[in-house]
């Protein structure tokens, strides 16, 4: 049963037969890898890699947008050399440490995971139409997984994995199920409920962008869409993901406010009046051990600082090219290392990391510097305070967990949604409105239309 990965890939190059790359990118690669679980693989022969429902998608669509379209919409970026340099240099760091071919595959795996769907996001980006079809399409099938999320976490059945795993013929190792405070901690298509909330993290700032600027039919919907998208993310009952929420709503709510100075002055008392609570209890609640700590919270949090004074020396032993994807060595029984930055410099060496950091770093600093710049009642502005949520708060959740399954992929593809609102200046709102099949109307009452 595994091999109906394959029906996936036939169907997709029957349909690039009579429509266009672009087209099966939004309609049909990403509600794939929206909604369907990454870890299910299939082996065709030896000496090629696995595939999954995603790159079953992904592979037919990418070769005939390079060969038969020339990569339209493609323009270069400095960046492009940065993410390509990272995984020249996570492939030495695995080729040093196992076989040429071990790292030849863990390079193509990261190209398909990491580097295409950046490229292509960031390509169709450039397209106003394009665009905002495929925000609208990533976040209603958003808001369809957060409402099974929510269902998941109450009666415990996940409708995204187990229908799928009765039938696969190998056993797979994501999908176990976690509780706290007598609910399931959801994970959906995502295999982890961390890996679920912070999918979401990324995905409210984009949702609250499209609401408030009336890129859904009405209001309403685009309210209700957005909470669904923020109940998702609760629904995981991981408590950095539910921060990262709260804090990119604060920092939307910072670079959307006319008056910064006010808002500064807000932000900081609300800030200090915060810090004289939670400092002392922070630092109580953190100065444990995991053999003193007394409830799970405080064994995690425990678990968490314990994780980076461990494995200092392992570190230290090889520190540029580090001990491969799968040579880490475990101290302490500490198999489970949930930290991304700590993951990578422990698989791939310190070059791979300050690579990693170098290219969100240039992303970050030029959007901000946009943003700022910007009027905040701009579309465009307003895009990009929302986009600087979305990966600063990835940036904050990478830091307690492992970034794996399709968050990788989103988070790579928020980074060229980014850089493509650099390449593009403007957004073109009246066009991609006009083309997009949206009313432009708002839900007041009156179905007056809105003008300037």
């Amino acid at each position: 049963m595994d091999k109906i990965i394959l029906l996936l890939m036939l169907a997709t190059i029957g349909l690039l037969l009579y429509k266009e790359p672009k087209e099966l990118f939004l309609y049909l690669f990403l509600p794939v890898l929206t909604m369907m679980p990454v870890y299910y693989e299939t082996k065709l022969v030896s000496g090629i890699p696995e595939l999954s429902f995603w790159s079953a998608v992904l592979i037919p669509i990418a070769f005939v947008w390079v060969v038969n379209r020339q990569a339209d919409g493609y323009r270069f970026s400095p960046v492009d050399v940065l993410i390509l340099v990272n995984l020249v240099v996570v492939f030495s760091g695995q080729w040093h440490n196992s076989t040429y071919k071990e790292a030849q595959k863990i390079l193509y795996n990261d190209m398909t995971i990491r580097l295409l769907p950046f490229i292509m996001a960031r390509a169709w980006f450039m397209d106003p139409v394009s665009r905002l079809k495929m925000f609208r399409i990533l976040i209603t099938c958003s808001a369809i997984v957060a409402l099974f999320l929510l269902f998941e976490s109450r009666f415990y059945y996940n409708v995204f994995d187990e229908p799928i795993r009765r039938l696969w013929p190998k056993t797979v190792a994501w999908g176990a199920g976690m509780k706290r405070g007598g609910f399931k901690r959801a994970t959906g298509p995502f295999g982890h409920p961390i890996c679920a909330g912070y999918f979401f993290t990324m995905f409210v700032p984009l949702a609250i962008w499209l609401w408030k600027n009336d890129y859904f039919e009405t209001r309403k919907k685009g309210f209700w869409i957005t909470l669904l998208c923020i109940l998702g993310g609760i629904a995981s009952i991981s408590r950095a993901p539910m921060i990262g929420i709260f804090l990119g709503m604060v920092l939307i709510w910072y670079g959307w406010s006319h008056n910064k100075g006010l808002a500064t002055m807000v932000l900081s008392c609300l800030m200090i009046m915060a810090s004289i609570f939670i400092i002392p209890k922070a630092i109580s609640y953190i100065n444990v051990d995991r053999a003193t700590a007394v409830t799970e919270d405080q064994r995690n949090a425990a678990y968490r600082k314990e994780l980076m004074d461990n494995y200092k020396e392992v570190i230290a032993e090889k520190p540029l090219l580090g001990w491969g994807r799968f040579g880490v060595p475990v101290v302490k029984g500490q198999d489970s290392i949930d930290n991304e930055y700590l993951v990578i410099v422990l698989q791939s060496g310190k070059a791979a990391l300050y690579t990693y950091i170098l290219s969100f770093t240039w992303v970050v600093v030029r959007l901000l510097f946009f943003a700022a710049r910007g009027d905040p009642g701009r579309h465009d502005t307003r895009l990009a305070w929302c986009l600087l949520a979305s990966i600063l708060t990835a940036l904050f959740t990478q830091a307690t967990v492992y970034s794996g399954t399709q968050t990788v992929q989103f988070f790579y593809m928020m980074l060229g949604f980014s850089e493509g609102l650099m390449q593009a200046g403007t957004l073109g709102e009246a066009t991609a409105v006009e083309h997009s099949g949206i009313s432009g109307e708002s839900d007041y009452g009156y179905n007056f239309s809105r003008t300037l």
